[in-house]
């Protein structure tokens, strides 16, 4: 299947849509309809992931380089409004990427499966995470620093140990859809490790 095109508003060359900059002229071009819904093609990378680190920063620095407003602050108001919201959806992409868990919740949206929320959690889980607060309250009402980085060290295992679950089934190239939704309920995990280890460490979240 081919992919769709678009034409630039300035000069009406061919364009992907997904393209910032039109390859004719140089003017920036409006974001996709959609508002940048898959955000790997906002960075010309491509679905996957495994990402190079390295070059997605470059990726994103040279991008910014290009549509930063600074560079079209003499240009018609039309692309300067372009240029800001091509530059906002980069940051968002950008930091969505550079993320494991929030790569790995984007791919999950790609393939249209939804977040499992906090409330819908089996109930061992909330079971187990009620008895994991409790017992980090005890320990900081004990006042005792090792005692609390004990804890915290146990959730930063199963954090590890999640995320290594995540990623062996989003590295597959089909996987199946039980484990879709299995990743699905360890993402929601994550966010509830987050937040214990916030709690436990008086910082922000680790994830």
């Amino acid at each position: 299947m081919s992919e769709a095109r678009a034409t630039c508003w300035s000069c009406g060359a061919a364009r992907a849509p997904a393209d910032a900059l039109c390859s004719s002229c140089g003017k920036v071009q409006p974001p996709a309809a959609g508002g940048g819904k898959d955000k790997f093609a906002v960075l010309g990378l491509p679905r996957s992931f495994e990402l190079d680190a390295g070059e997605l920063d470059e990726r994103f620095r040279t991008l910014s380089r290009k549509l930063h407003p600074d560079r079209f602050a003499r240009a018609s108001a039309k692309e300067r409004r372009f240029s800001l919201e091509q530059t906002t959806l980069l940051n968002e992409s950008y930091r969505t990427l550079q993320d494991p868990a929030r790569r790995a919740e984007h791919l999950l949206e790609l393939r249209g499966i939804r977040p499992v929320s906090d409330t819908a959690m089996p109930e061992e889980f909330l079971e187990e995470a009620m008895a994991d607060r409790e017992k980090l309250l005890e320990a900081k009402m004990d006042g005792g620093k090792d005692g609390v980085e004990d804890l915290a060290a146990g959730i930063r295992k199963k954090r590890d140990a999640a995320m290594a679950e995540i990623g062996r089934v989003l590295r597959e190239p089909e996987p199946h859809p039980a484990d879709l939704s299995r990743v699905s309920e360890l993402l929601a995990r994550l966010r509830y490790y987050a937040r214990y280890l916030d709690e436990a460490m008086g910082r922000g979240p680790e994830l």
